[in-house]
């Protein structure tokens, strides 16, 4: 995962213009954003690559704000990408909310970092919804 972050990292920094007319989206764009960030979600969350997802999503941050001090702004590639990353990151903390309480998965994912699988919640949750419904 590493090679695929830093590729998404390198695009992004090729993604800034003076001009701000060019960091509108078109609605296209903002209609894929969800599918995207959905996307990286379980990617992160599936793969457990939080820590490189986060640290990535700060570099992303800190390059904006440096590109801002010299008057450059996001075009919308490089909005759409942030944008992703952002609603990822929403739906991470979601996802860990609504799981905070879960203790077969606290047991199965311990440590101060806390993001279960969705495989792992599909097959200890849901698969035996599955079950039950077949049995009737």
């Amino acid at each position: 995962y590493i090679p695929f972050f830093l590729i998404l990292f390198i695009y992004f920094t090729g993604c800034f213009t003076p001009a701000a007319e060019q960091s509108r989206m078109p609605l296209a764009a903002l209609l894929l954003v969800g599918p995207s960030s959905l996307y990286y979600w379980y990617l992160v969350t599936e793969g457990q690559i939080f820590i490189l997802y986060i640290f990535t999503f700060f570099a992303m941050m800190a390059l904006v704000m440096h590109q801002r001090r010299k008057g450059l702004v996001l075009d919308s590639n490089g909005l759409f990408l942030f944008l992703s990353f952002i609603i990822t990151l929403l739906l991470i903390a979601a996802w860990v909310g609504w799981l905070w309480n879960d203790k077969i998965l606290r047991k199965k994912y311990p440590g101060v970092i806390y993001i279960p699988e969705p495989w792992a919640f599909y097959t200890l949750h849901m698969n035996n919804l599955h079950a039950a419904k077949g049995s009737f």
